[in-house]
């Protein structure tokens, strides 16, 4: 029998997380699956290595929606699909609350749920003609000025096509997922998570005509700083970060492969949507 993964959140006090951690392993042991774990320690996710190898059937993201982020860059490229259950705030992605964590996995043991396949982005940084760095996400890879409050010098251009320059604290590339997320703040649309389609949103460009624009999900955009700044930095998903440097050519292209999100039930996300930016919380 395939294994699960329990990907748990120790950032969220375990008076919170133990009694749903230990409703699940009980409810995983009882059934003969075996359980892996990863957990983020000190500032990493351990045993994740042997949860990639594992074959797994399912994830069990147990935190919030940045636990299904972060569990989505570390299984999605496996096809495993991901459970995400909601112990923190108000979230789009962890759907599942802990007192139905059960009755959730027993639907999802007899068949009863669907996937729903949210778009993901890969960015690679080259510099002097050497890829450095790798890596995905759900939601956006950002080009921030970083821990400074000088505005940073910034060009994209779109599938080959030169858009812009400015000076501003960088640029936002969203999925439709991420677009209630930081490009939100940074006066962005709100995409339906279904749409297929990549979102490209300015911060706060020292520019009155450039604005957000919404491209086809086959769009490549390159971005680069035109001008030396210290502390620059690519992020993604507000998790992962890496610095770059004038000269280096930031890749951004739709992933080969998407999230996979278990559903167990209807919601409606405009609900959902008004309550979140209403400021509300939920269990």
């Amino acid at each position: 029998m395939k294994p699960v993964i329990l990907a748990i959140n120790r950032l969220i006090p375990r008076s919170r997380t133990e009694p749903t951690v230990d409703r699940v392993a009980t409810w995983l042991a009882a059934r003969g699956i075996p359980v892996m774990h990863v957990e983020n320690g000190s500032g990493r996710w351990e045993d994740l290595a042997a949860a990639r190898a594992s074959d797994a059937d399912l994830a069990v993201a147990l935190g919030g929606d940045g636990t299904v982020l972060a569990s989505s860059r570390m299984f999605a490229d496996l096809g495993v699909p991901i459970l995400g259950v909601r112990l923190g705030k108000l979230g789009f992605l962890s759907e599942v609350e802990p007192p139905v964590v059960v009755g959730a996995l027993e639907k999802w043991a007899d068949g009863n749920f669907w996937i729903e396949s949210r778009l993901m982005l890969e960015l690679c940084v080259v510099r002097d003609g050497e890829t450095v760095y790798t890596g995905c996400c759900l939601n956006d890879v950002v080009l921030s000025r970083g821990a400074t409050l000088r505005a940073v010098e910034v060009a994209f251009e779109i599938d080959g096509q030169p858009v812009a320059g400015y000076a501003g604290d960088g640029l936002i590339i969203a999925t439709p997922t991420g677009s209630t997320a930081y490009s939100l703040s940074a006066g962005g649309p709100i995409l339906v998570p279904e749409l297929q389609a990549i979102l490209v949103t300015p911060l706060c460009a020292h520019s009155l005509w450039l604005r957000p624009c919404v491209v086809s999900p086959n769009s490549t955009i390159r971005m680069y700083l035109t001008r030396e700044a210290m502390h620059s930095v690519v992020v993604l998903d507000g998790q992962e970060s890496f610095s770059v440097y004038a000269g280096d050519e930031l890749c951004v292209r739709r992933a080969h492969y998407a999230c996979r999100l278990v559903r167990i039930k209807q919601f409606n996300y405009f609900r959902v949507l008004s309550r979140k930016l209403q400021g509300e919380t939920g269990g």
